[in-house]
């Protein structure tokens, strides 16, 4: 593993910045070196990115394809400001089960599927659960920063991605392309588009297959396959009619499966621990005795304390962590696909394997039209729903050599053979959800001083309940209430733009919302109907401003200040609602405060920002600066009790939670030459807790008290990434250039800040720093390149998150872990593509 100085490039990234300065005495370079505009739709409509006030990245097809962006893990290493990783979604989990997108630094509890703080869109209409389409179909991919609700709606609190889909044109024409690498990854995806009637209507065909090979071996399972392989298999169309010139209407349809076995998820437990912590982030070594008080809780046992290990160190010295359990024997096969039917929100023979099967469904079709007096009119209708089951081994670690401390008692004297003789928690995970939304938007002439925007918007969202239930130590057990929801939320919004100057414009917008919530438990957490039934309901209101000033100081360059306030709405913690009185005292005594309505979370923005264009077009900047102030957020704990005789954990959420947030991004891109380019960027996010009922800390150093200033867990306060590619004509030896052939090379390389894995910031992650290279040829129709990702091979854990050790869960006393996911090793690999 290399190591590199990562203060370096960032110097480097601000030098080059330097030469780019506007400068008269410079000579005007030629034109046709300028930069391509970017257009985006952070305002539903078509505006140049520059002369934008928002904080907005933006990917095009060309730079989508050139990173090979497969994953939001992609993403995330190039867009300041946005983080993400598979573990922020379920139980530190690190697969593709939920997403949960972050943004500036905001972590958030309960932050996926119908509760989410930023939300996925394709072409403006919302997608629940945050799932990316395929880059193939992908024109271009916009990152909003902060609260976007006035524009975006519902699950905007903090952020949101806008998926632009290809359009097919006018002429016959396609793609096939086909990748493989390391790890038996591969891909292949083929596209084709014609026109069906001749500048009326056309069509766009696509499918893909793609796999992610597993790169962990089971350390006590070397037979099973590799942990951490995903597949993922897709088919949509696109088709785009005109029936007249003032008129439009795109139609976007996507089916995809995505098919992963068990996830490279590990745990450090506490034959790892390395001390007792202490608030004021000191820890006592393992070999003192514990701490008045602390004998026998889960701080008493100690926790990993300071910078974790690499995935080498750790495999150097207890490599059995990297193991997981998945075998399915004739115990779990009982257990995982012959429940009672109480247990299942669907059939469990959906899926019949360890890891995660998902069948989703998305179309949405946009109508536009443009009157001749200048008005515009815009329909957007969406639907979306998606199923899943995942199979996983919660003890992040394959206990089959460990005995059940309950076998002999159960199976040999109960007589009950549903019991496995080893140590283990194997648990079948299921999640269905569908939504609707439907947008009306009408648009003044853009061509005045004074315009306007308006619409009605109109959100609908459902699950069943997801539910979770395996076989522990004790045997088949239920373990989370099946809870119905659906949400209905209507909302008008609208802007007002004047133009004071011809230069200065002041924007105005806003969104007013009614969040209708209901909620039902269906089954309670022993497994059985409720005994008192009870639909819970709540209408939350929201009015969610943004007001900008706007100074366009130059062509393609602009100064602003904005003002934005973001909303997540309220729910329910309804495992309150049929709970025992011994449950009510137990999660009493560890989350006071806790009642049956959670109410809203509020986020404050306040942004400049400084969008400037250089050389003629040759070069662009953007910097922006924010200072937000998370105010009654909605803190989520996972309560592990004893009470009515069954160990559980319970989640809880009170608003308890404030915090303040503060950084900077910046991004630039320069022309050097005819055959170079760059692009870079730098984020800083600097967050800071003010209030917050801190569970972790109780389990981490033995009291909620001493959390205050501490930074939010789970996302890096450094980043960075640039990118060169240089391209020039292929030529013989003796310099003649070959015809149509060039050569490129490209490097893409990132910087990752270290990760608290909780927030009680005593342990963390390693920084990282990842390079990929690139080498190819190509002509206007094929594309052949190598590539190397990770080339310098790093090894640092790219996540961290605190969590109960099952091992001791029901056997007690309980201990903590540190939940893990490993990085992808270094991988090489061969790219061809070709145009028709």
């Amino acid at each position: 593993m290399i190591k590199v100085n990562h203060r370096l490039l960032p110097a480097v990234l601000i030098g080059v910045s330097a030469l780019v300065l506007p400068d008269s005495a410079r000579t005007v370079q030629a034109q046709e070196l300028a930069l391509e505009e970017i257009v985006v739709t952070a305002r539903k409509l078509e505006e140049n990115l520059m002369e934008v006030p928002v904080a907005i990245t933006a990917f095009t097809a060309d730079t989508l394809e050139s990173i090979d962006m497969a994953q939001l893990t992609d993403v995330q290493l190039y867009t300041p400001s946005f983080s993400f990783t598979n573990q922020q979604g379920g139980s530190g989990r690190n697969d593709r089960s939920s997403n949960a997108l972050v943004f500036r630094g905001l972590y958030l509890g309960a932050n996926t599927g119908i509760t989410a703080g930023g939300q996925v869109f394709i072409d403006g209409a919302p997608i629940i659960g945050g799932y990316m389409p395929s880059i193939v179909d992908t024109e271009r991919l916009e990152i909003l920063k902060g609260p976007q609700s006035a524009h975006f709606g519902r699950s905007t609190f903090v952020g949101a991605l806008n998926f632009i889909m290809k359009e097919p044109g006018n002429e016959f024409k396609g793609k096939a392309s086909a990748s493989y690498s390391r790890f038996d990854s591969n891909e292949q995806s083929l596209s084709i588009e014609a026109p069906i009637i001749e500048d009326k209507l056309a069509i766009r065909l696509s499918g893909r297959h793609w796999r992610q090979g597993g790169y962990i071996d089971n350390f006590t399972d070397p037979a099973s396959p590799d942990l951490g392989a995903r597949t993922t298999n897709s088919v949509s169309t696109t088709i785009v009619m005109t029936p007249a010139d003032d008129w439009k209407v795109k139609l976007f349809v996507n089916y995809f499966q995505d098919k992963d076995f068990a996830g490279a998820q590990f745990s450090l437990k506490e034959e790892s621990f390395n001390g007792r912590a202490r608030p004021d982030g000191t820890c006592d070594p393992m070999t003192a005795s514990p701490r008045a008080g602390l004998a026998g809780t889960r701080a008493g046992f100690g926790y990993y304390c300071g910078t974790l290990p690499s995935v080498s160190e750790v495999r150097g010295v207890t490599p059995e962590i990297f193991s997981a359990d998945t075998v399915l024997d004739s115990i779990l096969q009982t257990t995982l696909f012959s429940p009672p039917p109480r247990w299942t929100v669907f059939d469990p023979d959906f899926h019949q394997d360890p890891g995660l099967k998902r069948n989703a469904f998305q179309a949405n079709m946009r109508i536009d039209h443009d009157n001749s007096s200048g008005y515009s009119f815009t329909s957007n209708t969406a639907y979306h729903k998606d199923k899943g089951q995942n199979i996983i081994d919660l003890n992040y670690r394959d206990g089959r050599s460990r005995v059940n401390p309950f076998g002999f008692l159960f199976r040999t004297i109960l007589g009950r053979t549903d019991v496995r003789p080893d140590w283990n928690t194997t648990l079948l995970i299921q999640q269905k959800q569908e939504d609707w939304s439907q947008e009306f938007r009408v648009v003044s002439p853009q061509d005045e001083r004074i315009r306007w925007t308006a619409g009605f918007n109109y959100f609908e969202a459902s699950s069943p309940g997801g539910t979770v239930y395996g076989n522990l130590i004790i045997g088949p057990f239920f373990t989370a209430a099946i809870t119905q929801r659906n949400i209905k939320t209507p909302a008008v919004f609208g802007g007002a733009y004047f133009d004071i100057t011809p230069v200065l414009t002041l924007s105005a917008e806003a969104r007013y919302q009614w969040d209708k919530v209901s909620e039902e438990v269906l089954i309670a957490r022993n497994g059985f109907p409720p005994t008192n039934p009870t639909v819970n309901k709540a209408t939350f209101k929201s009015f969610a401003p943004r007001v900008s000033l706007d100074w366009n100081y130059a062509e393609n360059s602009t100064a602003y200040v904005l003002f934005s306030r973001g909303y997540r709405p309220g729910r329910f913690n309804a495992v309150l609602q049929n709970a025992s009185a011994e449950v009510l005292t137990a999660l009493a005594a560890v989350v006071p405060g806790a009642g049956l309505e959670i109410q809203e979370e509020k986020l404050d923005n306040y942004e400049i920002g400084l969008k400037s264009t250089w050389l003629n077009g040759r070069a662009r900047t953007t910097i922006s600066a924010f200072y937000d102030e998370w105010l009654n957020g909605q803190v989520q704990n996972s309560i592990p009790i004893v009470a009515d005789g069954v160990a559980n954990l319970i989640s809880l959420t009170v608003n308890t939670g404030k915090a303040r947030l503060r950084g900077f991004e910046f991004e630039g891109a320069f022309q050097a030459t005819e055959n170079l380019t760059f692009n870079g960027s730098i984020g800083l996010n600097d967050t800071s807790v003010q209030a917050y009922v801190c569970g972790d800390c109780n389990l981490v150093w033995g009291t909620f008290d001493g959390v205050e200033g501490n930074n939010l867990p789970a996302v890096p306060k450094t980043t960075w990434s640039v990118s060169g590619e240089y391209t020039d004509l292929l030529r013989m030896p003796s310099g003649e250039a070959i015809r149509d052939y060039e050569w490129y090379g490209r490097f893409d390389w990132a910087h990752q800040g270290s990760r608290f894995a909780d927030f009680s910031n005593v342990a963390k992650t390693s920084a990282y720093d990842n390079l990929n290279l690139r080498l190819g040829i190509r002509t206007a129709a094929i594309t052949v390149e190598t590539f190397v990702l990770n080339a310098m091979n790093h090894d640092e854990f790219i996540q961290a998150g605190l969590g109960v050790d099952l091992f001791t869960f029901i056997s007690g006393p309980n201990k903590n872990e540190v939940r893990l996911s490993a990085p992808i090793p270094r991988t090489w690999g061969l790219r061809v593509s070709y145009n028709f």
